[in-house]
């Protein structure tokens, strides 16, 4: 009876992860089990190191090391020849029999099944929430989230070759930029390679290239982030980082100059709040020149981008009045 029940209950995840498959296949948003081998390799593994016995929620399983074939995201089985083992694991375990723990990688936020992908398979279907688990913690060069689909093992691979050419993350350790988009790193990276020409330009010398990125991150990156963080400029960017505000800010300055010349980032981001406020932008050096008059302190006037989108109607209509 034990055995008929337990074959029973294989056929059954077995139905489900068909019937699941199929309905994300056919909703074009299917999503494998995630493959540790491919997030070290993209991420780039730094070290690793015991981080003891407890119990992990299994909804946080969500990758397999070696195995990403043999179940779906669900951890639900996926190949005839395994209801032996799972059958067996079934029984077991409904009947409260001691099982050792399995063996797991943790790993932002997700964990990866080393040993006891069978067990967790079961314990899903069976409905229970935890499992107890030896973890070994990872470290990447590239951090990662619990969102490690194929576009953010892309964009791990892509920061992971930016650190590898400028080694930011070894001269700045608490550097962490990051990007919404691919191929943006590649951009930084030319902002860099610029800045290290001028650098050696004034220096009269050759720049190693780790040492310009750090010079351009304390010089250059930096500053534009703390208007950034002072604007709270990314309160009205969902979905964008500072790192790409950096790109916009930085490109919208050197349009702007070269109509004015003494503009600096802080008319790059006025414009840029007139543009998203749907007002036409300051078409005139004029109009830039009365900006920078009340661009003072920052807060004092950007804390919201329609109180200044309002101050340039006013100015337009009238007279200018001080801040």
């Amino acid at each position: 009876m034990k055995e008929l029940r337990a074959r029973a209950d294989f056929e059954t995840a077995r139905l489900q992860a068909f019937l699941r498959d199929t309905g994300l296949v056919l909703r074009r948003d299917a999503k494998p089990l995630l493959s540790f081998d491919d997030v070290r390799r993209a991420a780039r593994l730094e070290g690793q190191s015991y981080g003891g016995l407890k119990d992990i929620p299994i909804a946080d399983i969500r990758g397999s090391v070696g195995r990403p074939l043999d179940f779906d995201a669900s951890f639900l089985p996926v190949r005839p020849q395994m209801r032996q083992r799972w059958a067996q694991l079934d029984a077991a375990m409904r009947h409260g029999e001691a099982l050792p723990p399995i063996e797991v990688y943790h790993l932002g936020g997700v964990y990866f099944v080393k040993d006891g992908h069978h067990r967790v398979s079961v314990a899903r279907q069976l409905g229970w929430k935890t499992i107890k688990a030896r973890v070994i913690e990872v470290r990447t060069r590239a951090p990662l989230s619990g969102d490690m689909d194929a576009p953010a093992l892309l964009q791990a691979r892509e920061y992971v070759d930016f650190l590898e050419r400028t080694q930011l993350d070894r001269t700045r350790p608490n550097a962490v930029i990051e990007v919404s988009r691919l191929g943006r790193y590649d951009r930084i990276f030319e902002h860099i390679l610029g800045h290290r020409y001028f650098l050696g330009l004034q220096q009269g010398r050759e720049v190693d290239l780790a040492e310009a990125a750090a010079s351009w991150y304390d010089h250059v990156y930096q500053p534009i982030v703390s208007l950034i963080r002072e604007y709270e400029i990314l309160e009205h960017f969902p979905g964008r980082t500072e790192a790409d505000l950096y790109l916009w800010i930085t490109a919208r300055w050197l349009e702007l100059s070269r109509s004015e010349p003494a503009t600096g980032p802080a008319e790059a981001i006025a414009d840029i709040l007139f543009e998203t406020e749907g007002v036409p932008r300051p078409p005139t050096p004029q109009t830039l020149a009365l900006l920078r008059r009340w661009l003072g302190p920052p807060r004092r006037v950007i804390q919201l981008p329609i109180r200044l989108v309002r101050r340039v109607q006013a100015a337009r209509s009238g007279p200018a009045r001080p801040a």
